[in-house]
């Protein structure tokens, strides 16, 4: 496949731009990746880029001019608890391609990527199952932006685009604190360590809650079947997991999976709870000679708040991705077993 589709992953860097990386180059793509400061890679050519510069983007646009497919996982800089910039993150977007249509004849399809917050489920309860075509929720995001760029440029243009909608992504990689796989392994670590159950830390309500999540496998296989799929041309579709668990059915489950008793709700701040627990967790490392790694830097607590905070149903609809071709699906409860151990085999957990 080498030479014929060439995929330029933008924010190469990133935690799903590092997987689609290595998912497409695993594939037999050949792969360009993008981003400001280029990591390196076995085969792998690395150009930088800061895409919110766009005399930048322009002066690199050159050496892209093989390129038959964008992945787009870019996303501008913020800090924690501040919301995204939406004219920079189009901006970002709107450079890209603007560089890269007058150089690369043969680019065919753009792939974005973006998220349940197209829905609003962070604001609010919202319809459910959510549907690619539904309403766009209440509250700003950049995505809307973005995709109404996409979309309006494509109407004239020789390329194709799509859109993938991912739900609490799960992964095992150790430089990024936003995993809920995480937050729930150390929290488990920490009950143990103090002979306590694991208690669920949300409200009576979230417990009741049906959510979902998206195995990160699984959203690097959607992605690459959307944007070569000529089904799939100019729509978005939603990728996760495919089976909708209350919190209620999951948790004695994850508890179990660790090897302790589940506790009713508490509906407490997990950052709170953790504020005084880095001694109990310096033992936990020394006792299990774990990686050394602080307790208020292996995990975002603030992030655990916000997956167990709501108090109504989130779930998307696979129905126009299956009835589409893409049949790939995750068992969730398996999901969290492996990533459990996958976890245990960097020793970061005990």
């Amino acid at each position: 496949m080498s030479g014929d589709r060439v995929a330029l992953v933008a924010g190469a860097n990133g935690l799903i731009g590092r997987h689609l990386v290595g998912h497409l180059a695993g594939r037999g793509w050949e792969v360009v990746a993008l981003s400001r400061k280029p990591a390196g890679g076995p085969a792998i050519r690395q150009v930088a880029v800061d895409l919110a510069d766009a005399h930048d983007a322009r002066g690199k646009a050159a050496v892209l001019s093989d390129v038959t497919h964008v992945f787009y996982c870019a996303r501008a800089d913020h800090p924690e608890g501040v919301p995204e910039s939406e004219s920079l993150n189009a901006a970002m977007l709107r450079n890209l391609i603007d560089a890269l249509e007058p150089h690369a004849p043969r680019l065919a399809h753009v792939n974005v990527v973006h998220g349940t917050k197209y829905y609003g489920h962070h604001l609010g309860p919202c319809p459910v199952p959510a549907v690619e075509e539904g309403p766009r929720g209440k509250g700003g995001t950049f995505y809307f932006a973005q995709q109404d760029f996409i979309t309006g440029r494509a109407a004239t243009a020789r390329w194709r685009w799509s859109i993938v909608r991912p739900h609490a992504f799960c992964y095992t990689e150790m430089d990024n604190p936003r995993s809920l796989v995480l937050v729930v392994a150390v929290l488990a670590a920490i009950q143990r360590e103090l002979r306590e159950p694991l208690f669920y830390p949300g409200t009576v309500k979230s417990y009741e809650a049906v959510t979902q999540f998206t195995d990160l496998r699984l959203l690097t296989q959607g992605i690459e079947w959307m944007a070569t799929a000529p089904q799939c041309a100019n729509q978005a579709f939603n990728v996760v997991n495919g089976d909708y668990l209350r919190w209620s059915e999951l948790w004695p489950r994850l508890a179990a999976m660790l090897g302790l008793e589940a506790a009713p709700p508490r509906g407490i701040s997990l950052a709170q709870y953790m504020a005084d627990k880095g001694p109990v967790w310096d033992a936990i490392v020394a006792k299990h000679d774990l990686e050394p790694k602080a307790l208020d830097q292996i995990v975002l607590w603030r992030y655990g708040n916000y997956v167990f905070a709501p108090e109504w149903d989130i779930m998307s609809s696979m129905e126009k991705a299956r009835s589409s071709g893409f049949r790939e699906r995750v068992d969730t409860q398996e999901m969290f077993a492996r990533l459990f151990e996958g976890y245990r085999a960097q020793r970061v957990i005990p």
